[in-house]
């Protein structure tokens, strides 16, 4: 189900994280929905890519080889000419990370259990436009996982 209607331009979103499973999951997800996704795998590429432009949304982890997280967040939120939503993601619970996302602007999201309906919630936070939509598609998802895990089991 994609949240955005026909005709209406997709947000276009950077996901940028070390990890090829959690990177495959997020772009999945947001790819659903009807954002256009790109992926990073460091914070030097995402950091080279959000400079090219076009990008509306990076959704990054903190903890990253070359740059971390945090710092290309930062350093874009500052200094971006234009407006860019950052979804920060981090598998701690590390308040002094999540003190730091809220001053600069920042959506903390932890990963772990509940990191699907998590993320949702922080797109609804950046879309409220569409909120219902994105809640719509996390029940979505979450009764066919349900119902593939039954079949599974």
């Amino acid at each position: 189900m994609t949240i955005f209607e026909p005709g209406e331009t997709a947000p276009r979103m950077l996901i940028a994280d070390d990890d090829p499973s959690i990177v495959k999951l997020m772009a999945y997800r947001c790819s659903q929905m009807g954002l256009e996704v790109e992926t990073a795998s460091d914070g030097t590429q995402a950091f080279a890519r959000i400079r090219q432009g076009g990008i509306d949304t990076l959704i990054i982890d903190v903890q990253m080889p070359e740059l971390d997280g945090l710092s290309v967040s930062a350093h874009l939120l500052e200094h971006s000419t234009r407006p860019l939503h950052v979804i920060v993601v981090t598998g701690s619970r590390d308040a002094e990370t999540v003190a730091t996302c809220d001053s600069m602007g920042a959506l903390y999201v932890r990963k772990g259990r509940g990191f699907r309906e998590n993320l949702d919630s922080a797109l609804a936070e950046i879309y409220p436009a569409n909120a219902g939509r994105i809640r719509q598609s996390e029940l979505r998802a979450r009764s066919h996982s349900e119902a593939f895990a039954g079949v599974a089991g």
